[in-house]
């Protein structure tokens, strides 16, 4: 069940496709500094008798470059359990993730197509006693892909995370996945659908299949809001999950404010 608790990049590749459209858009000198927060809730089985809601809160920054970009995710998490009729709950720090991305690592201008690369890190800083994470260190790699038309961009992940083992607990490095679309409307609103799979780490649990939907809506020139919903297709997965992200310019509000 720690896989529960992985990172969820889904959330972010639609900011990704934002960032980099804004980055396009402005001859800002860089960096582009932003910071982000947000809240997500999410239930089910996850596999065993139990049932299980968690809420997801994390603090993130991002600094961007013209070919790099560098985030900090800084979580934290409130796990409420319930298993014959009596509920438990735990919170407290969650994994802190770092990465690193470089962009455009392979691009053909002529057939509108993108290839990003990211490496991460997620530092076991959850509680091991409280459930909330492993304890261990998890590093991963993502090749992201962008296929771009007028108004519609394609988008996929591969990655593979090679995960800490804690003690007494044997955790298989898995690989990953996503596909998905997204729509940008004239307005600055961006709708899209994505599809995620997740490898099982544990012996004798379902892979993690997840679907989620989202719409972003900019909040002036500064911020933007995104709501996005999931729903799992699996035992291992969520049976349902809802949450909100909200992202700020960092120098865009500064600027702002000044005037």
């Amino acid at each position: 069940m720690f896989s529960r608790f992985d990172f969820r990049r889904t959330a972010l590749l639609p900011c990704g496709l934002l960032v980099a459209a804004a980055a396009m858009a402005q001859a800002d000198p860089y960096p582009e500094l932003s910071v982000s927060t947000g809240a997500s809730v999410s239930a089910g089985g996850y596999g065993t008798d139990a049932e299980v809601r968690d809420t997801y809160i994390p603090l993130g920054f991002t600094a961007m470059y013209e070919k790099f970009a560098f985030s900090v995710n800084v979580p934290y998490l409130s796990v409420d359990t319930t298993s014959e009729g009596v509920t438990t709950t735990e919170s407290g720090l969650g994994d802190i993730t770092v990465s690193v991305t470089a962009f455009n690592v392979l691009h053909s201008g002529k057939l509108d197509m993108a290839l990003d690369v990211t490496g991460a890190l997620k530092v076991g800083s959850a509680d091991r006693d409280k459930g909330l994470g492993t304890g261990e260190n998890d590093a991963a790699i993502y090749l992201d892909g962008y296929k771009f038309f007028d108004n519609v961009t394609l988008f996929g992940s591969l990655g593979h995370r090679w995960r800490g083992e804690p003690p007494g607990v044997a955790l298989d490095d898995v690989f990953l996945a996503t596909a998905g679309l997204a729509y940008a409307s004239g307005s600055g609103r961006h709708i899209g659908i994505m599809a995620d799979y997740r490898q099982t780490s544990l012996s004798g649990f379902d892979d993690i299949r997840e679907i989620q939907a989202y719409v972003v809506f900019p909040l002036g020139d500064a911020l933007d809001l995104e709501l996005y919903a999931f729903t799992g297709l699996t035992d291992s997965s969520a049976e349902w999950g809802a949450g909100f992200a909200i992202a700020a310019d960092l120098r865009r509000l500064a600027y702002r404010r000044a005037r």
